[in-house]
């Protein structure tokens, strides 16, 4: 395992054509000045596009659509009819579409899964909505949507784990697999060639496996006795990010790692640790929220440049722990 080792903590390694959007408001990476504010609800959340340029979010029922720039205008792509609801959703690889889950027909006993999923695509250009495929009597969540390959990544989340991994052709044909262990937090990769899950038992370790072939899965154990804070998959690689106290490592599939070491930080709960990636992939942001005295709550984030392994440190104000998602701001 290879081990970058810091340079002084002033070093920079933030760049102007990225910044982070935080609830509506867009950022620099290098401290808590805004640039704009975006039109939509300071709470809005959602989903930013594989390139850093949009953000996809629900606004009453409409998914909606705006460009991260100054001025931008919302669009409503998909709106969801009373008798159903929705909630989560995917980009395509390519940026040019997206996949929702739609439920519809619930009812029996409290936690019964819906009476079905439907998979809905949407072109971002605009356009009628496409049903792909209705999974019935299941909660269905996009991972992914690989439109040269014409295939949606998908699973089905339940209080235990996983009940099954889903791989959906764009001509309806569903397969479904059932992991036959505790799988928690799927993530796809940001190409739709790989997905990770967390596992804990018989032993913690991140399971990966090519979209469409579950069967061919991997566990990447991890080491003994260490506190796994967060996992991402790094933009633009098949590296995986799998952040601890004191070092964040990039675990390739293959089994390679790459750690690169964190400074001290203050005090603060691994709980509010957070790992997030710029767009293009070459650097992270770790947050960590500090209790700064016994009514105020500040957020010390780590940027780390992963060519080089240089990092600095930037104390935001606010309570979020989340460093925000990155956008692109610039070519």
């Amino acid at each position: 395992m290879g081990t970058t080792t810091p340079a002084p903590a002033h070093a920079v390694v933030f760049d102007d054509r990225f910044a982070v959007l935080v609830g509506n408001t867009v950022r620099r990476e290098s401290g808590p000045e805004p640039l704009f504010v975006l039109g939509i609800a300071s709470d809005s959340g959602g989903v930013v596009s594989p390139d850093g340029r949009r953000l996809a979010y629900w606004a009453n029922g409409d998914l909606r659509i705006i460009d991260v720039a100054p001025g931008a205008q919302p669009r409503t792509l998909l709106a969801i009819a009373g008798n159903e609801g929705a909630l989560y959703f995917a980009w395509s690889t390519d940026g040019t579409g997206l996949v929702v889950g739609v439920n519809g027909g619930g009812g029996g006993f409290a936690d019964a899964p819906p009476g079905y999923t439907a998979l809905r695509v949407v072109d971002v250009a605009g356009g009628t909505p496409r049903e792909i495929a209705r999974i019935r009597n299941a909660n269905v969540v996009p991972l992914a949507w690989d439109r040269q390959a014409r295939l949606i990544a998908a699973y089905e989340p339940t209080a235990g784990g996983t009940y099954r991994y889903d791989v959906v052709s764009e001509s309806g044909t569903v397969k479904q697999t059932t992991p036959g262990s505790s799988l928690y937090f799927l993530e796809a990769s940001h190409d739709a060639q790989l997905v990770f899950g967390r596992i804990d038992l018989p032993t913690s370790a991140v399971r990966v496996w090519p979209v469409g072939s579950y069967e061919l899965a991997a566990d990447l154990a991890v080491p003994a006795g260490e506190n796994v804070l967060a996992v991402a998959w790094r933009p633009g690689t098949a590296e995986i990010g799998v952040l601890f106290t004191d070092r964040l490592e990039l675990w390739n599939a293959s089994g390679a790692r790459r750690t690169f070491a964190l400074p001290p930080a203050p005090p603060s709960s691994d709980r509010y640790t957070s790992l997030v990636f710029r767009a293009d992939g070459k650097a992270a942001l770790v947050g960590r929220q500090l209790n700064t005295s016994t009514e105020t709550f500040d957020t010390y984030t780590v940027a780390i440049d992963l060519a080089t392994g240089r990092n600095t440190v930037v104390q935001w104000p606010g309570p979020a722990s989340e460093p925000g998602r990155s956008v692109r701001l610039g070519p």
